[in-house]
């Protein structure tokens, strides 16, 4: 009993690493760098990183959707923000991350 104890918070931690938006829609957390924000949005997350490298951020949660049956439909980027659409059967999603000096905004909808 006292290991299970013991292992407890290694499992709830574990489970923290996904954000369940919907049914349809959810993406883990980016390992390398540490949450300091995480705020619901009407139909979506932000999620802040204390990170510098906001590509690598972009990488991780584009693949974690594509991985996760979302197709990549539109993809852009601007000096220091990744945007992409996303669509799995009728459901679509948006994820946008931003370079916020030291600091990575990702936000990610669903719906138009």
């Amino acid at each position: 009993m006292r290991r299970l104890i013991l292992a407890l918070p290694l499992l709830v931690s574990a489970w923290a690493l996904e954000v369940r938006l919907s049914a349809t829609l959810a993406f883990d957390l980016f390992p390398q760098g540490v949450v300091v924000e995480r705020m619901a949005e009407p139909r979506g997350m932000v999620v802040v990183y204390n990170f510098s490298r906001a590509e690598a951020v972009f990488r991780y949660h584009d693949e974690d959707l594509r991985r996760r049956g979302w197709v990549r439909v539109k993809y852009e980027m601007k000096k220091g923000e990744w945007k992409a659409e996303y669509r799995k059967g009728k459901a679509k999603a948006t994820l946008s991350v931003k370079d916020k000096k030291g600091r990575v905004e990702v936000r990610l909808k669903e719906g138009d």
